[in-house]
């Protein structure tokens, strides 16, 4: 299967994503993209009951379904029918329910890996919320899914990693934002400590991010925000240098980027040279950038002999 071509899928390739009509004369119908490992689906019907298991399907991805129809009801297994807003479904541990949606329905879907998240949240939330008030993030986070299933060109490499990049910037600041914030149970000081972490996991390969520019990002002071992240046994600075470390790492056990030297993981990682880069990944992983690539049986290219192992 291409990964960056869109499929026209069935029943029994939607059966596979946690996703089945309970009356099986009932056909339906999907698109579907996988431009990594987020899955991208876009399913429509008529008065249809289904029986959805995302966690036995995909136990390690999140879901956000953007739901569209007359009228709607959910049940948990054993659980009374309860009538639920159509809108933005978001569900980190994934969905385990019966839904009934009634006339036409439309529902589009993005499983996102759960690890991704985790630079937007502290602890991802253990229930599923419905967002029936539509905001312009989760809107355009629909439009964008929409468009990327709509267009049925072949994607190239850059292009799937970038789909699945923006999938994921979306999906965490919507939890960081509307559920996360939402939940109440977070303390001043956590919730800044959040702010600055997603701040800094999404601008980490910037080599110009800072202590100081993070704490302007959060509208918080230097000395606020180090007393913030000493309270939880870490520093901004050690922050800034373990999300690069964790970037580094994904792009050099991936192979769509094979074709760039350490000197440049190096800098699209936010550091300033290999030897940097090296460091990091020695005391954060215990490994070396030659070490993951060798890993995966891939040779290193020549002109990193000579800078990637010093």
């Amino acid at each position: 299967m291409n990964p960056g071509v869109v499929r026209a899928i069935g029943s029994a390739d939607l059966a596979s994503h946690g996703v089945r009509a309970v009356d099986r004369g009932t056909a339906l119908r999907a698109t579907e993209r996988t431009p990594g490992p987020v899955i991208l689906l876009s399913m429509r019907g008529e008065a249809t009951e289904l029986a959805i298991d995302t966690v036995a399907a995909h136990p390690d991805h999140a879901v956000f379904a953007f739901v569209e129809t007359a009228g709607l009801a959910a049940k948990e297994r054993n659980g009374p029918w309860m009538p639920i807003a159509s809108g933005l479904v978001v569900a980190p541990p994934g969905i385990v329910h019966s839904v009934r949606c009634a006339g036409s329905w439309h529902i589009t879907a993005a499983y996102v890996p759960r690890a991704a998240l985790g630079s937007f949240v502290a602890a991802l939330p253990d229930t599923v919320r419905i967002l029936a008030e539509r905001r312009p993030l989760d809107r355009a986070m629909q439009a964008f899914v929409e468009q990327v299933l709509a267009v049925d060109d072949d994607a190239t490499a850059i292009e799937r990693y970038a789909m699945e990049h923006l999938i994921v910037e979306m999906s965490g600041a919507i939890l960081l934002d509307r559920v996360d914030t939402a939940s109440g149970q977070r303390s001043p000081h956590a919730a800044l400590r959040d702010r600055a972490v997603a701040v800094i996991a999404q601008q980490c390969g910037d080599p110009a991010l800072n202590p100081t520019l993070v704490a302007r990002e959060v509208q918080s002071s230097l000395r606020q925000l180090q007393l913030v992240f000493a309270e939880a046994g870490n520093s901004v600075a050690g922050e800034i240098r373990h999300r690069r470390a964790r970037l580094a790492k994904s792009l050099l056990t991936d192979s769509r980027f094979d074709v760039l030297s350490i000197e440049q993981i190096s800098q699209r990682s936010g550091f300033h040279s290999p030897i940097s880069l090296r460091r990091a990944l020695e005391e954060d992983y215990g490994t070396t950038p030659r070490a993951l690539r060798a890993h995966r049986g891939v040779e290193k290219r020549p002109d990193e002999r000579e800078t990637a192992d010093r």
